[in-house]
């Protein structure tokens, strides 16, 4: 009987391993894929009302997107299960690199559906330096819920939200640099 016992529970395992194994290398794929079709956003610039966002640090401190005024603000809606949230992350890191110490710029990479853990691990196992924030979905306002991940938004000095896009894109590419400098000088 213990045999038996043993071998369904070897062959559980050995089948739960297979599939998240296959899940992981599925998620590769499709994330592979992703990036190789990424290309830089079209940027419509089109000021809008901007509602205000409650968020929190990875150590639960709440935070506004209006503490933000005064800066342009690059903010990006993700989440680690996101396949184009994830194949985009490296040309936000570039961009972030881009502005790391312009007081004129800030970056909110808050992540939904996450918990701290699973974000700090992310940005751990990719060496990502970006400014990450939590959110709940009930939290995000309204005119934010684009129904599709990531959704990046970029304010203005006066806090007026002037871009919003859904989807991976190229956030590195020269175009974003700039309308991001150009929003700057006003």
């Amino acid at each position: 009987m213990k045999k038996v016992v043993f071998k369904v529970l070897i062959a559980v395992v050995a089948a739960f391993l297979l599939a998240a194994s296959s899940g992981f290398l599925l998620f590769k794929v499709v994330e592979r894929r992703v990036v190789s079709r990424m290309r830089a956003p079209k940027l419509k610039v089109e000021r809008k009302f901007a509602s205000d966002l409650v968020f929190r640090t990875l150590d639960g401190q709440p935070r506004r997107l209006s503490e933000s005024k005064g800066k342009v603000v690059f903010l990006d809606l993700w989440g680690t299960w996101c396949v184009q949230c994830v194949a985009e992350m490296p040309k936000v890191q570039a961009l972030y690199d881009h502005y790391r110490s312009d007081p004129d710029v800030t970056f909110l990479v808050v992540s939904r559906l996450d918990t701290p853990q699973q974000v700090r691990a992310y940005a751990r196992r990719n060496n990502f330096s970006l400014p990450f924030y939590l959110m709940r979905d009930e939290d995000i306002p309204k005119t934010m819920r684009l129904d599709q991940f990531p959704s990046t938004f970029l304010y203005a000095k006066d806090g007026s939200m002037v871009v919003e896009h859904v989807g991976a894109a190229d956030w590195a590419d020269s175009s974003v640099v700039s309308l991001i400098d150009r929003l700057k000088q006003q």
